[in-house]
C-alpha cells in the first residue's frame, strides 16, 4: 500500500463521516426531581391570580382569581382563604417564603361553590388589611408581604385542599415615595440588566449569502405591535431608570430581525445549497422559488422593531442565541466560542449604528466555569474564571422564577426550588415588582432579570425601581461602571444546575465544529467573489450555538423539549454538512480507462458545488509498481468543474489494474469520497489484439480448407 493510501485511510477515520446526533437524550439523568423540585408539590386543581390593586397599609385589597378544575371529578363546597406572613427584609427570606413559608396569618374567607371537570370560574376576593377590620390581614407597617390564597374543598364527601397561590405585594404607607433617612449617609446604588431573547427558528443548514427561511412566524408575532418582544421594549423605554439600565441583547435575535426586514420566507425544510447543474427538462416542473417556502409577513415589523431598539440608551450583549457559555467553552473551538461572545458585538453595531455601551456579557446560567475572551455578568454567590462583573444571586434567581418559562437558576440554592409555574405569571410578576423594594435596603442592588423574560414582570419591575429612583431610596449606577475583577477561587456555581449540557452532547457538537472548520479549510477565498469561506460556514457555527442555548433548557417544562429541538437541529446541520462536503467530488468514469501508449492521458472531471473555488491535489491508491503523475495543485472553481489529465507509469506485464483515487488538501486532509477506476494497459492491449489476430487467421484457415473441400468435390462430381 503506497504513503497516500496511508494517508487516506487516516482521514477518513478521522474527518470523513459527518457526526449525527445520537439518539439517546440526557432526559433520564439530567431531569431528575431532586435537581429541580426541592419543595413544593403539585396542586390538584388550579387557582390563578388574574390582578390586584395597590397594596396599601390599612386599606382592602380586591385581588380577582380563577379557579380551574382539570380533573375528571366534580369538586363542591368549595372556598378560598387568605393568609399572609409577616415582612420580608431580603430576597432570600422572600424565597424562603414562596417555597415553604408557613403563612400564620389568616384573613378573609370566600365560599367558591361547586366545579364540574374542566369547568372554570373567576372570582373576587376582599382581603381587609385595616387592624379594626373583620378577618384583616391586619398590616399596620409598610414593607413587602408573602400572601397565601388557598383553595380547599370536598371531593366525594372527603375534605381536601385543592391549590395554593402564593405571591409577594409591597404595601405602601400614606407617605407613597418616603425620601432616604438624613442620617444614613451610606448609598444605595442600583443597576439593572435588561435581556431581551426570543428563540430563533432559522431552518437548520443555513449558510452565508442565503436568504433567511424560519420554521414558522412565531417571531413575527413576537416583533409585531403588542407582541412580547416589542412590550419588553415599551417597558423599558417607558421608564426612567436615570441611566442605571442597560439592556443585554441577543445578537441572533438582532440579525434575524435585521434579515427579516429585508425579507424572508417560511418553511419546514431548506432547499440543497450545494447544487449539480440541473439538465432543461428537469426543471420544467420544479421552481426554486416554491423550494424556499412561501414569504414571511413581518418584515415591515421586524424593521419597526429595530427603529425601536435603536432609542435605547445602554446596550450589552448576551452569548449568540443565549448560548451557555461553559457549554461553549468544554466544546473547545475557537471559532465556535468567537462566535458566541464576540462576533455579536459587531452584528449589534452593523444593524443599530452605535457600538455597545459595555464590554459585559450577560450568560443566561449566570456563572462561568471557563474563561472567556469577554468579561462575564455573574452571580456574586459564584467564583469565576477570567474577569467578571456580579449581580445579586438571591434576587436574580428570584427574579428568574417569573414569565411564561420560568428559570431554574444553577446558583439557586435546591431547597428553594419548585415548580415555579404553580404560581399564575401575574402572581410571579407582582413578586418581582416586589423584590426590587426588599433589595433596595442592600448597600448596592445590581438586578438582573432573566435572560427570557415576559413583559408583565419587566413592567412590575420597571415601575418599581423608576419609584424608588425617583424617591432618592436608590442612587442611579450605570451598568458601564461595575467593576470588573478577576476570580480568584475554584470557578463554578455553588450548587448543581439541572440544566447543564452533558458529555454526549458536547461531544456532538464537537465534532461538528471541528468538521465545519474543515469545510471552511479546504475552500479559498477569490477577490472576485463577495463571499468569504467564514462568512459561508457562520451559519452553521450558529446553528451549533442555536443547540447549546439555555432558553428553554432551564425551566422545568421546557427542558425535554429543548434536549429534543437541540438533537434534531444537530441532526439536520450534520445532514447540510454532509452534503456541502460531498459536492466537491470526482466524477468517477463511465467504462474502463483504454491507453495505447505509455504516454497516454488519464482524464477524470472534478466537480465543486460550493460558492467558493477548492484548491486541491489528486491523492490516489495504486498497487506497488504504479505510479500516477498528477497537478501539484487542482483549482476546482466555484460551482463549476475541471477536467484533469494525469499520466502514469504502470507495470508492463499487467493487463488491467484499478485504482483509487480522491481529492485531498495540500495537507493531505480527505475532501472528497475516493472512487475506483480500472485503466487497460498496454500489456493488456497487446494481448487482447494477439488473441484476435489468432483467433481471426483461425477463420482464415478454416474458411480456405472449407472452400478446399467444397472445390474438391465439385471437380469429382
Amino acid at each position: 500500500m503506497s504513503w497516500r493510501a496511508a494517508v487516506a485511510i487516516t482521514a477518513l477515520a478521522v474527518g470523513c463521516a459527518v457526526p449525527v446526533a445520537q439518539a439517546q437524550t440526557p432526559h433520564a439523568e439530567s431531569n431528575d426531581s431532586h435537581y429541580w423540585l426541592g419543595s413544593r408539590g403539585p396542586d390538584e386543581l388550579e387557582l390563578s391570580l388574574l390582578s390586584a390593586t395597590e397594596a396599601r397599609v390599612g386599606e382592602t385589597l380586591k385581588v380577582q382569581l380563577r379557579i380551574h378544575n382539570p380533573t375528571d371529578s366534580a369538586v363542591d363546597d368549595l372556598q378560598i382563604t387568605s393568609r399572609r406572613s409577616n415582612a420580608v427584609n431580603s430576597t432570600t427570606e422572600a424565597r424562603q417564603e414562596l417555597a415553604a413559608g408557613s403563612f400564620p396569618y389568616y384573613g378573609t374567607s370566600l365560599g367558591a361553590g361547586a366545579l364540574e371537570p374542566g369547568e372554570s370560574r373567576d372570582v373576587t376576593v376582599e382581603v381587609p388589611t385595616a387592624l379594626g377590620d373583620d378577618s384583616t390581614l391586619a398590616i399596620t407597617d409598610p414593607g413587602a408581604y408573602p400572601l397565601l390564597f388557598t383553595l380547599t374543598g370536598t371531593r366525594d364527601g372527603q375534605a381536601a385542599s385543592f391549590a395554593e397561590e402564593r405571591t409577594i405585594l409591597d404595601f405602601r404607607g400614606e407617605n407613597q415615595d418616603p425620601t432616604p433617612d438624613a442620617e444614613d449617609d451610606s448609598k444605595h446604588e442600583f443597576s439593572l440588566i435588561y435581556p431581551v431573547t426570543a428563540q430563533v427558528d432559522v431552518v437548520p443548514g443555513d449558510t452565508g449569502g442565503e436568504e433567511l427561511i424560519l420554521e414558522s412566524e412565531q417571531l413575527a408575532e413576537q416583533l409585531s405591535p403588542g407582541g412580547r418582544l416589542d412590550q419588553l421594549l415599551d417597558a423599558y423605554l417607558q421608564h426612567d431608570l436615570h441611566g442605571s439600565g442597560c439592556v443585554a441583547l441577543d445578537p441572533a435575535l438582532v440579525d434575524a430581525a435585521d434579515r427579516m426586514s429585508a425579507g424572508y420566507t417560511v418553511n419546514e425544510t431548506r432547499p440543497s445549497t450545494a447544487k449539480h447543474p440541473t439538465r432543461l427538462r428537469d426543471s420544467w416542473f420544479s421552481s426554486a422559488d416554491s423550494d424556499r417556502g412561501k414569504p414571511g409577513a413581518g418584515a415591515q415589523d421586524a424593521a419597526a422593531w429595530l427603529e425601536k431598539l435603536k432609542k435605547v440608551d445602554c446596550r450589552m450583549l448576551m452569548p449568540w442565541a443565549n448560548a451557555d457559555t461553559d457549554a461553549v467553552a468544554q466544546v473547545g473551538n475557537e471559532w465556535l466560542t468567537h462566535e458566541a461572545v464576540e462576533q455579536g458585538a459587531d452584528t449589534i453595531e452593523r444593524v443599530l449604528g452605535a457600538p455597545l455601551s459595555t464590554p459585559l456579557t450577560a450568560p443566561a446560567s449566570g456563572t462561568s466555569e471557563h474563561a472567556m475572551p469577554v468579561p462575564l455578568l455573574v452571580a456574586d454567590n459564584s467564583e469565576w474564571a477570567g474577569k467578571a462583573a456580579t449581580f445579586d444571586a438571591s434576587l436574580g434567581a428570584l427574579l428568574a422564577q417569573t414569565g411564561s418559562k420560568p428559570q431554574t437558576t444553577g446558583y439557586s440554592n435546591p431547597e428553594l426550588r419548585y415548580d415555579f409555574s404553580i404560581d399564575s405569571e401575574q402572581a410571579r410578576a407582582l413578586t418581582a415588582g416586589a423584590s426590587i423594594s426588599v433589595a433596595s435596603a442592600q448597600e448596592e442592588t445590581v438586578a438582573k432579570l432573566p435572560n427570557f423574560q415576559d413583559p408583565a414582570a419587566a413592567r412590575a419591575v420597571m415601575e418599581a425601581a423608576q419609584r424608588l429612583l425617583n424617591s432618592g431610596r436608590l442612587e442611579p449606577r450605570p451598568v458601564a461602571a461595575l467593576p470588573i475583577e478577576p476570580g480568584s477561587g475554584s470557578p463554578g456555581s455553588p450548587y448543581p444546575d439541572p440544566a447543564a449540557f452533558h458529555d454526549a452532547e458536547i461531544t456532538q457538537v464537537t465534532q461538528q465544529a471541528r468538521y465545519t472548520d474543515e469545510l471552511m479549510s479546504i475552500m479559498v477565498n477569490d477577490p472576485g467573489i463577495a463571499m468569504t469561506r467564514y462568512n459561508f460556514t457562520a451559519p452553521l457555527r450558529r446553528d451549533l450555538l442555536t443547540a447549546l442555548s439555555a432558553t428553554d433548557r432551564s425551566s422545568l417544562h421546557g427542558f425535554p423539549s429543548s434536549v429534543e429541538q437541540s438533537r434534531s437541529r444537530l441532526e439536520k446541520n450534520a445532514d447540510m454538512l454532509r452534503e456541502l462536503r460531498a459536492s466537491v467530488a470526482l466524477i468517477p468514469p463511465g467504462n474502463v480507462f483504454t491507453r495505447v501508449s505509455e504516454s497516454s492521458p488519464l482524464l477524470i472531471v472534478a466537480e465543486n458545488g460550493l460558492p467558493l473555488p477548492v484548491d486541491a491535489h489528486l491523492a490516489y491508491d495504486a498497487p506497488d509498481g504504479a505510479t500516477l503523475n498528477t497537478q501539484d495543485l487542482i483549482h476546482i472553481p466555484a460551482k463549476g468543474s475541471i477536467t484533469v489529465s494525469m499520466t502514469a507509469d504502470l507495470p508492463s506485464n499487467v493487463d488491467q489494474m484499478s485504482l483509487r483515487l480522491w481529492l485531498a488538501t495540500p495537507s493531505e486532509h480527505l475532501i472528497s469520497d475516493p472512487i475506483d477506476i480500472t485503466v487497460q494497459t498496454r500489456a493488456g492491449i497487446v494481448s487482447v489484439y494477439g488473441v484476435g489476430a489468432i483467433a481471426a487467421l483461425a477463420l482464415v484457415l478454416a474458411a480456405l480448407f472449407r472452400l478446399g473441400k467444397w472445390k474438391k468435390k465439385k471437380s469429382h462430381g
